[in-house]
């Protein structure tokens, strides 16, 4: 048994020369080539990614908002420039795109022309997204693509929130201004509603009036109708007048030519008479020629019509009858020139123009003229009259017919007016209320709020174990693979299975003991230097130091035991081939780089029986922090590995004391 703890002997072999030691030596720190030098490669790259040459170039023209030139673009480039998130080069756009062509630049990041149109396009009637163009080439370098499409990610991020904090701000100045707009509206509304009450008040009075002038159109209309009766009857009236003074005014036209006919003979009578007096009184004694000559004269006086002219000629005959019973006397002379008198004046009324009775005469036949010219006036005025009273009262029934349909629509007017009062008043109330609910910021309190509408979602991240880089992050990976080669090293330079206990007939598990104890304290060096090394040197902090260095020792012994027990089983030269298969194997199914789940089905379903995924996850425990069951888990995984390692290793090697043609010359030689 004491030999199964003896390795002095295959430790021996190293301290012989110069050569093996240093062999020894570099089989210890061999590992620090993938789990060290790694680490320190890939620390902290995005750290780095300041002094990836990028191309920016800005073709924006600016944009003319309000007034005022807006330059998104160049303001965007400044500031990229300014934060050097990335190795910013401002060139022109031939020069970079020729850059990312040529590889001088990874990526080129242009803002187009209508970047600062498409920025403020919001606030106008075509609103539409602000494009960034980027060109990558993968022919450079698809992870430098990858980095920068995570760079641009954030950036884009970042842009996204103060852009739109910007264009939100514009929001909320057009905001503030609706506001003001809002409050002058309550208070044009507060106006305009007492203009509805004033309104309405006024159509109440109108519809008390629209009433009383219905009900006075009415009267009219009665009125009306009872005038056009009254002048019907007077234009009646009238024309039975125009009948009775148009003969009249024909019978003083007559009457005037008569009285010129008696004129004329009334101073023939005078005449006469004059001169029978003149010779009545020459010849007095002549009394049968004066009787006879009175008869003459007596009937020519018969002569003429006229009655008072027949008077005279009777009077003449009386005066013959008397001269002939009694003679001429005086009294018959007497009455003779009172005769002549009279005629002189019958024949001055009738005979001179300018008589009073030809005068009046004349005056009645022009006033008949004058007269039956007003009566046809009159006749027609009343005819006119009797007309338009007529036209009068239709004119007032359709008013009266109108004043109805008037109160109606004062009356419909009425409630439209109420509504409008009532709609007024609550359009007063909803802007009053609308402007006290849209608040007054100034502009400090505005580009707050706006900065924070912009960006209106922020991520309050809690990570129960953080890992502080990249490096961190996949330190789990590369020292598991370092522990894994380290072992599969020390089983090429070391023999897995000692010639010399298998000649010495020892058991398997003595056998196996042998060899693996020597190997095993390397195996504890390695971990324990690369502990140091990551530790100290690279500056990795892990969560549990002392549990870690533990466990890169349990893992390391495990890894070691597997490696051994292939070695074992499938010989040296097949050994080789199947650990580095194995290796690749866990390499993708470990879940070190990425989640077991991205990868391929296989390698999610090989993933839970692999040694390394266990290594992976319990240094990831130890390291970032956040250690559960998994750990332990895997501190259980990797004891059965060592365990069960060394007894199928022990297995196989009892098998082994049993030399054959085939043991002593192998088909394969590696």
């Amino acid at each position: 048994m004491v030999a199964a703890f003896s390795f002095g002997s295959e430790l021996r072999r190293f301290s012989r020369e110069r050569l093996p030691r240093l062999a020894l030596v570099a089989i210890i720190f061999l590992p620090l080539l993938y789990g060290a030098m790694y680490l320190w490669a890939y620390w902290n790259p995005l750290d780095n990614v300041d002094r990836m040459p990028v191309a920016i170039v800005n073709s924006d023209y600016g944009a003319l908002v309000d007034g005022v030139t807006v330059r998104v673009g160049e303001q965007v480039t400044r500031e990229l420039v300014r934060r050097g998130d990335l190795g910013w080069e401002r060139v022109s756009l031939a020069e970079a795109q020729a850059g990312v062509e040529d590889g001088r630049y990874y990526f080129a990041v242009e803002f187009p022309t209508d970047f600062s149109e498409a920025v403020t396009s919001p606030s106008g009637e075509n609103p539409r997204r602000a494009v960034i163009n980027v060109t990558y080439n993968d022919a450079t370098s698809a992870i430098g693509t990858t980095i920068a499409e995570t760079a641009m990610s954030r950036i884009l991020n970042v842009l996204s929130e103060q852009i739109g904090a910007q264009a939100v701000d514009q929001v909320l100045f057009g905001l503030q201004t609706v506001r003001g707009g809002l409050v002058e509206a309550a208070d044009g509304g507060r106006q305009l509603a007492g203009g509805t009450g004033e309104l309405r008040a006024g159509v109440a009075e109108l519809d008390d009036g629209a009433n009383l002038l219905a009900t006075n159109l009415r009267t009219a209309s009665d009125g009306a109708a009872a005038l056009a009766d009254g002048t019907g009857q007077l234009s009646s009236g009238v024309d039975q007048l125009t009948e009775g003074v148009l003969p009249l005014a024909g019978g003083l036209r007559e009457l005037q030519d008569g009285a010129r006919q008696l004129g004329d003979g009334a101073v023939q009578l005078s005449q006469a008479v004059s001169l029978l007096v003149d010779q009545l009184d020459v010849l007095g004694a002549r009394q049968a020629e004066i009787t006879g000559l009175i008869q003459l004269k007596a009937d020519h006086l018969y002569a003429v019509p006229h009655p008072a002219v027949h008077d005279a000629a009777r009077e003449l005959e009386n005066l013959r009858a008397q001269i002939d019973r009694e003679g001429l006397g005086p009294n018959a002379l007497s009455d003779l020139r009172r005769l002549r008198d009279g005629a002189a004046q019958l024949a001055f009324q009738l005979g001179d123009p300018n008589s009073p009775f030809r005068t009046g005469l004349a005056l009645a036949a022009d006033g008949g003229g004058e007269l039956t010219d007003a009566i046809i006036q009159l006749r027609d005025g009343a005819n006119e009259l009797n007309a338009g009273a007529g036209e009068l009262s239709a004119g007032l029934q359709l008013l009266a017919t109108g004043g109805d349909a008037l109160v109606d629509g004062v009356g419909q007017l009425g409630a439209g007016t109420a509504q409008l009062d009532d709609g007024a008043n609550a359009l007063a109330t909803g802007l009053a209320q609308g402007a006290q609910q849209i608040p007054e910021w100034d502009q400090r309190e505005r580009a707050g709020r706006a900065e924070v509408i912009g960006g209106p979602l922020e991520l309050d991240q809690r990570n129960l174990a953080s890992a502080a880089n990249f490096g961190t992050g996949v330190a789990p990976f590369f020292i598991s693979l370092a522990l894994f080669i380290g072992g599969f090293i020390i089983w090429m330079v070391m023999r897995p299975i000692q010639t010399r206990a298998l000649a010495a007939g020892l058991g398997g598990l003595r056998t196996v003991l042998a060899s693996y104890w020597p190997a095993a304290v390397i195996s504890v060096a390695q971990g324990v230097v690369m502990y140091a090394v990551i530790r100290y040197l690279i500056g990795l902090e892990p969560s549990n130091g002392p549990g870690m260095l533990a466990f890169l020792v349990l893992t390391g012994l495990s890894f070691l035991a597997f490696t051994q027990a292939v070695f074992v089983v499938l010989g040296s030269s097949t050994a080789r081939v199947a650990v580095l298969a194995l290796l690749m194997i866990q390499l993708v199914s470990a879940g070190g780089l990425y989640p077991t789940e991205t990868t391929g089905r296989l390698f999610e379903v090989i993933h839970p029986y692999i040694p390394m995924s266990y290594s992976v996850s319990g240094l990831r425990q130890l390291i970032i922090g956040g250690a559960d069951g998994r750990l332990w888990t895997s501190v259980a995984v990797l004891m059965g590995l060592l365990v069960a390692s060394i007894l199928v290793a022990a297995i196989a090697a009892r098998r082994q004391q049993e030399w054959t043609m085939k043991r002593l010359h192998p088909a394969l030689k590696v």
